[in-house]
């Protein structure tokens, strides 16, 4: 069984402290991923980086399959304990930690652990992973999976195929993670001197083209060293041990990478996933406020287009309004003009008759008020109807326009499937209720109901009885409620009185009272009618906001998000870089102690 021996067991105190300040700037930056719904394997591997400041230096051997990696590290320990398939079918994740005697385990993950005696693996974990190019793609993915996790790189290329196309791949991936790289060239037993400083040149001048950096390269016959490491001391045994060229490598492991060295790329290493992360939500926190963006100009288009509703319905309601108090106005011209001629000495007989007299008034003065006041009003609720329908239409369209504009989804990504989908789903929803109201948009519905709001509000004000059928009616029916008390009045002070003097006093007495009632009918009925039409201009514009109020929400709370990550993200960033220095700084002044 392995021995778990972990990173702050050999640690100085002023050590624990780098980690510990590190920790918590890797712990900050995981809470902001997590609340800004950060791809689940991502948040894991920045999980791993945490979780891998506690744990020793993790030594991860990749290549290709048959490269040797394996051998490598059965000549690392001088005993056969890594298994060395012979098809990438067989390949396993296989982990080498310290153990009081040598056992083998397979984790629920599938990895196989191995405990192994060796001293050096109280300080280093080792993986030896599956080839870059093993077919079993489920142990491809956990080996990258380690990938992020390590603290040095070793990557193991053969003699015989140096620098594969996958090994090239593969290495662009690692170096992606900011890791370090130590090329280990094996099998070099296959070349002479001038081939291997070939190879070794073909190695290193690609890495510097393709990749951009010059890795240290090792070259060594693992299978050498593995036999040598088994023969007794002796002439054969030095010999064959400097055949395999293995001695520089183990000097390096064992001596150049002590415990300060491994303790600075322990630290690092976090950083590097760190910073490639914050990175890359940078950028995916940029795009999705370029998007948001978008959503925000389609919110500010159709609350444009409400202001413009709104000013044009205020406008043209207006002309409606003066078109029906200019129905009311000649009415109380003609009433004017007709007591001026019926009040008077030579209609005496006249005046007795009421019934006369008001079907008189009918004819001159209200005469066809009614059916104008009808037709105008229909008319105003028809326009209004209209109206409203042409608003739902357009922003029917200009919704159904937004829906099939194409976005850069390769940038969102697995990043943001929660939150494109929630977006997609609301501007969705908008378009379908307005496509809803479209289609069911009963327009003569809709005009009944508003003509017995309004109906009824005239009644509401006492100008009219509720007898009244129409808005014409109730006009005429409070108009001619003025003539009939006009001329009750007359008839009652001519018999009374049996004189003519009242007459003059009388019809200046109607006129006032009519002019004062059509007035009060006038400003009555406008004022009704445009309390009625700012309701309903009210609620039609409320029924769109409220369509497109989840849209807007969650618009406006994905750009505060995103705002907020870019700012904490740029913060992040900076102190990353701080800290990086920081290390440099304290523990090369640990290593000149």
């Amino acid at each position: 069984m392995a021995t778990e021996i972990t990173a702050d067991e050999i640690l100085s105190e002023r050590q624990r402290g780098l980690v510990a300040e590190e920790r918590a700037l890797l712990d900050r930056l995981l809470d902001r991923m997590t609340e800004f719904g950060a791809a689940p394997d991502e948040l894991g591997l920045l999980r791993r980086a945490v979780r891998g400041l506690d744990e020793i230096f993790l030594l991860v051997i990749v290549g290709e399959f048959n490269s040797g990696k394996s051998a490598f590290i059965n000549a690392l320990l001088g005993d056969p304990v890594m298994p060395e398939g012979v098809t990438p079918t067989t390949a396993m994740i296989n982990l080498l930690r310290f153990g009081p005697t040598h056992s083998t385990q397979v984790s629920a993950e599938g990895i196989v652990e191995h405990a192994y005696p060796a001293r050096f693996l109280r300080d280093i974990s080792v993986v030896d992973t599956p080839g870059t190019n093993a077919i079993i793609r489920e142990h491809e993915a956990i080996s990258q999976s380690f990938v992020p996790r390590s603290d040095l790189i070793l990557f193991v290329t053969s003699a015989d195929r140096p620098f594969s196309e996958s090994e090239r791949a593969y290495m662009q991936v690692i170096r992606e993670w900011g890791k370090k790289i130590i090329i280990v060239l094996n099998k070099v037993d296959l070349l002479d001197e001038a081939g291997l400083a070939e190879v070794e040149r073909f190695i290193g001048d690609n890495a510097a083209r393709l990749l951009g950096f010059s890795p240290e390269i090792f070259p060594v016959a693992a299978k050498l060293a593995q036999t040598a490491k088994g023969l007794e001391p002796g002439p054969e045994r030095d010999a064959l041990w400097a055949r395999s060229r293995f001695a520089a490598l183990e000097r390096y492991i064992f001596e150049t990478l002590d415990e300060t060295n491994r303790l600075r790329l322990k630290l690092l290493n976090p950083l590097g996933v760190a910073e490639k992360l914050t990175e890359r939500y940078y950028g995916v926190a940029q795009e999705r406020l370029a998007l948001l963006a978008e959503d925000g100009k389609t919110i500010d288009t159709i609350e444009g287009q409400l202001k413009i509703y709104r000013e044009d319905m205020e406008r043209d309601f207006a002309l409606y309004l003066s078109k029906i108090e200019n129905i009311i106005l000649a009415m109380n011209e003609r009433g004017t003009a007709f007591f001026d001629e019926t009040l008077r000495i030579g209609r005496t007989m006249d005046l007795l008759n009421a019934d006369k007299v008001r079907a008189e008034f009918e004819r001159v003065v209200t005469r066809d008020t009614e059916s104008q006041i009808e037709a105008t009003v229909q008319e105003l609720i028809d326009w209004l109807i209209e109206r409203d329908l042409k608003t739902w239409t357009a922003i029917n369209e200009y919704i159904s326009r937004r829906q099939l504009t194409k976005y850069n989804d390769a940038v969102i990504g697995e990043v943001g499937r929660g939150f494109d989908y929630d977006r997609r789903a609301l501007l969705a929803s908008v378009g379908r209720q307005a496509q809803e109201v479209v289609t069911g948009y009963d327009a003569g519905r809709e005009a009944r109901q508003l003509g017995e709001s309004v109906r009824g509000a005239i009644v509401g004000t006492g100008l009219a009885q509720a007898g009244a059928v129409g808005l014409g009616a109730l006009v005429i029916a409070a108009a001619s409620t003025v003539a009939v008390d006009v001329t009750g009045i007359l008839a009652a002070s001519l018999v009374a009185v049996l004189g003519f003097g009242i007459l003059p006093a009388k019809r200046r007495r109607a006129q006032a009272e009519f002019r004062a009632r059509s007035e009060a009918l006038r400003a009555q009925l406008v004022g009704t009618l445009r309390q009625q039409f700012a309701a309903e201009l009210d609620r039609s514009i409320t029924r769109i906001r409220e369509a497109v109020a989840p849209y807007t929400r969650f618009v406006r709370a994905e750009r505060d998000r995103s705002a907020g990550l870019v700012e904490e993200l740029t913060d992040t960033a900076a102190k990353l870089r701080q800290l990086r220095v920081g290390i440099e700084r304290t523990l090369a002044g640990d290593a000149a102690r």
